[in-house]
């Protein structure tokens, strides 16, 4: 199964956070231009907007080193907002999807 990584960045500011955020689209470009697969979401919390929580999932553990090798290329200008990180790495054990209706979706 894959391995998914969850990331919480507490920024100083919802400025920093939204900066962070405008910055995430030029990383899935530099990702979709060399061609490496990628599954990612990344939100902005609701209650907390100085706080950005991504989700990664990878095939194995030499994707994460390719995605994240290649997102090291530009992670000068992220760190620089000095965000304080949390971040956790597990083996998926289930997953499900189910398509279906979506209340209030209309």
């Amino acid at each position: 199964m894959s391995i998914i990584r969850v990331t919480v960045r507490t920024f100083q500011s919802e400025e920093h956070a939204t900066m962070f955020l405008s910055l995430s689209g030029s990383a899935f470009e530099l990702i979709r231009s060399r061609g490496l697969k990628a599954s990612c979401k990344i939100s902005q919390s609701q209650a907390k907007p100085h706080e950005v929580v991504s989700v990664w999932e990878y095939d194995n553990e030499a994707h994460i080193k390719a995605v994240r090798d290649l997102l090291a290329e530009m992670s000068r200008f992220p760190n620089s907002l000095s965000p304080r990180e949390i971040s956790y790495q597990a083996d998926v054990k289930a997953a499900l999807v189910i398509e279906g209706d979506v209340p209030g979706a209309e």
